[in-house]
């Protein structure tokens, strides 16, 4: 070994040993987790009533008040997750095209205006004006000319105030509510005087206060209520059909009793217009539907009473009204049954509408029942 050789051992051997790397030259760089998404929790109470208050504007339709109340929300908690993108519906809403959309889908499915119904209110208010002018003339004994005169007033008194009431359109639910008013006032005023034995002035004064009276809740209800066609047609079947079969039923009754039998009557058919009004608001049915469904009370209640006829002969007596009644109540319900999908609609009902965005663009917007 030489000399230069054991120096360089004896150099390397008096240096100290390499360190280890520290742990923190070794360790990755820590990373830092993204921030998740705010909550509404972190927003303050006042600005989530703002939210809410907003929410419910929008839903109701008061786009601009809904709008107020977003830009507000934001101002104070830029982080909500949910008003951004309200705020924009309710200024896409405010837009021009956008209101059309708007009042496009409430149009959808509504009964639209039409000059039938309109002629049809006319002509029916004519004659209940001719009907009030002649009771009117026999309260207050006219001469014949009289009758002629005010029955003439009348009837231009009806046809005036309806078509002046009705400028701006009528649908045939506000037609045939308003008209089924008028006749079943004057059924109710006349059933009224013969249950309680009104006679004289008395009884013509009932005549007239059921006409006039029941057509002034027809027009509330075609105001407030503005009921369809089906409905007003539900209601009215119910009225008419409980009234039959309860006279059906009473005229098999030994003991006739004229004001028992019409306060019967007068029970019968109020029970069945309130309980059909009420679910004709749960079940969708259109008139043509209504009409068929009578067609089958009426055929149901020949077959019952033809069936008892012919099994019994002259001898029924009484059974052919149970019979009929009977035969009424299964005709009514068969029908119901067998025309349960008349109403299946054919297809979807679609309403398109031109629609502007907030950048500046155009389209259309197509709203309908599917």
């Amino acid at each position: 070994m030489t000399l230069a050789t054991l120096i360089l051992l004896a150099t390397l051997s008096a240096q100290p040993p390499e360190a280890p790397p520290s742990s923190e030259a070794t360790a990755p760089e820590t990373v830092t987790a993204p921030p998740l998404v705010s909550t509404p929790d972190a927003c303050a109470a006042s600005s989530e009533a703002d939210y809410s208050a907003g929410f419910d504007a929008l839903v109701s339709g008061n786009d601009a008040k809904a709008l107020e109340l977003f830009e507000r929300v934001l101002a104070a908690c830029p982080q909500h997750p949910y008003a951004t993108e309200l705020a924009r519906l309710s200024r896409t809403r405010l837009a021009p095209g956008g209101r059309l959309a708007t009042a496009a889908a409430s149009e959808v499915g509504r009964e639209p205006r039409s000059n039938a119904a309109r002629a049809s209110l006319v002509v029916v208010q004519t004659l209940h004006g001719v009907a009030q002018g002649v009771l009117l003339c026999a309260i207050g004994d006219c001469s014949g000319q009289g009758y002629a005169a005010v029955s003439l007033l009348g009837a231009g008194a009806g046809a005036a105030s309806s078509l002046l009431l009705t400028r701006g359109g009528v649908t045939d639910g506000q037609a045939a509510v308003i008209n089924s008013g008028t006749v079943w006032g004057f059924w109710f005023g006349v059933a009224t005087l013969l249950a309680f034995d009104l006679d004289g002035d008395n009884a013509l004064g009932a005549a007239i206060l059921g006409g006039a009276g029941f057509t002034g809740v027809g027009v509330l209800l075609a105001h407030l209520v503005n009921p369809t066609s089906g409905q007003v047609s539900l209601a009215n079947s119910g009225g008419l059909w409980a009234g039959t079969v309860t006279a059906l039923f009473l005229a098999t009754s030994d003991n006739y009793d004229t004001k028992g039998f019409f306060a019967a009557e007068l029970g019968a058919t109020a029970a069945g217009i309130l309980s059909m009004a009420i679910l004709s608001k749960y079940v969708t049915v259109s008139r043509g539907r209504m009409l068929i469904i009578d067609a089958g009370g009426i055929l149901g209640g020949l077959v019952g009473a033809s069936a008892v006829y012919l099994t019994a002969g002259n001898d029924a007596g009484d059974a052919i009204l149970v019979g009929s009644g009977v035969g009424v109540l299964g005709g009514l319900a068969l029908t119901t049954y067998l025309t349960r999908d008349f109403d299946a609609p054919d297809a979807p009902q679609v309403t398109l509408a031109p629609l502007t965005t907030p950048r500046g663009g155009t389209g259309l917007s197509m709203v309908g029942r599917f």
